[in-house]
């Protein structure tokens, strides 16, 4: 098959912007088979999906994925330029992926082909910009984008950064350009507003507007949004494991909180007394937002201390050495048997993974602790069967 179309991504939850990705993908490459590796039951913003992953799975496999892999909590838990790597190296080493496809708002290649070269290769006038925005307070992520401004000599590449597609966009080429892959960029331009709180139907909506929709009690909005029924299937709201968190916060040594990822500057400290003193994740997010740590970044670090995940297990696996099934099309069946040639081990029945290997055990503590705040017994990823549409 010629043309096998890679889909980083996460449907939390599938919605019809999603399926209009699909359908873009088709109207270029009639004959292309759409892979899906997507996210489990934490993604890369710090918080537990709102639906299961064969929830997901299936609604995105009905509206015309063909294959869907799970990408690992190793890698979807992470900041964007680690959830691309390790999105784009499973895709790279499965061996039959020949194009990546991503929603930008920005469609212009050259432009954000330009970034990440820089991004990858930074030069000194980016370094020195770079350090000057930090030194000011700024994030790292505006920070950055001032870098890029002052290296292009281009101050509107400013706002083409900060753009959450873009963002994960360049975090692919870089990705691609990092692992010299054959794989060629496919980007989708991205129509609404990504963050709009509202939905409308005169526009694609946004994830987080279904998830606002449905967790105030819109559900007819929310469905209207996603294209198919949400009322029967098992919800993990985004509080169920507050109290799960702050016993955790409050457990931990400071020198373990010192271990996880991007756990820098003291942080630590902060952290142990922030949760010493919240009711909730709410609260605790409160008291330790600066103008340094944004909300993502400081909900990754909650989610890595409740997971266990810490810098030496990162730096012990820096790519994820396997990839799950979670779901197929009936008539695509054929087309498993590129699964069985890859270059990466396939996993089909979660009971044939490796239970000794530390980045398998994290898989399973992701899906029980999901379960747990879905009110189910633990087992899950275990219980869980393989989607066929």
């Amino acid at each position: 098959m010629k043309n096998i179309v890679g889909i980083i991504c996460e449907y939390d939850p599938f919605h019809r912007g999603h399926a209009r990705q699909f359908s873009l993908i088709r109207a270029q490459l009639p004959d292309a088979l759409i892979v899906c590796l997507m996210s489990g039951c934490f993604t890369q913003r710090g918080m537990p999906a709102l639906f299961s992953p064969a929830f997901r799975a299936k609604a995105a496999l009905e509206a015309g994925a063909d294959i869907v892999l799970e990408l690992p909590t190793i890698a979807a838990v992470r900041d964007a330029e680690n959830f691309a790597l390790g999105g784009v190296g499973i895709f790279n080493r499965l061996g039959f992926i020949s194009q990546l496809s991503f929603g930008t708002e920005n469609p212009d290649l050259s432009l954000l082909g330009q970034i990440a070269h820089l991004l990858e290769h930074p030069d000194a006038v980016f370094q020195t910009a770079l350090q000057q925005s930090l030194a000011q307070g700024k994030p790292f992520a505006a920070a950055q984008a001032d870098g890029v401004a002052a290296a292009l000599g281009q101050a509107d590449t400013a706002a083409v950064v900060s753009k959450p597609n873009n963002i994960l966009a360049i975090c692919y080429l870089r990705a691609l350009d990092r692992l010299q892959s054959s794989i060629l960029p496919l980007p989708v331009k991205r129509d609404g507003s990504y963050h709009s709180a509202s939905l409308s139907d005169a526009v694609y909506p946004s994830a987080s507007a279904v998830r606002s929709a449905y967790l105030t009690g819109d559900l007819k909005a929310a469905e209207s949004a996603c294209g198919y029924a949400l009322s029967d299937t098992d919800v993990h709201r985004p509080d169920a494991l507050d109290a799960v968190l702050l016993n955790t916060l409050r457990s931990l040594p400071a020198d373990a909180l010192k271990s996880l990822p991007d756990c820098s500057e003291g942080l630590e400290n902060r952290l142990k007394q922030s949760a010493a003193q919240a009711t909730n994740q709410t609260e605790l997010l409160s008291l330790l937002k600066t103008r340094r740590y944004t909300h993502t970044r400081l909900n990754r670090l909650l989610i890595h201390a409740m997971l266990g995940l810490n810098a030496d297990l990162l730096r012990a696996y820096p790519q994820p050495p396997y990839v799950r099934l979670l779901g197929f099309r009936k008539e695509r069946e054929p087309a498993l048997a590129l699964l069985r040639n890859a270059q990466i081990p396939v996993i089909a029945k979660a009971s044939e993974g490796d239970k000794a290997n530390p980045l398998y055990q994290l898989d399973e503590r992701a899906y029980d602790l999901w379960a747990l705040g879905a009110k189910l017994p633990a087992g899950l990823m275990y219980r869980q069967q393989i989607v066929i549409v």
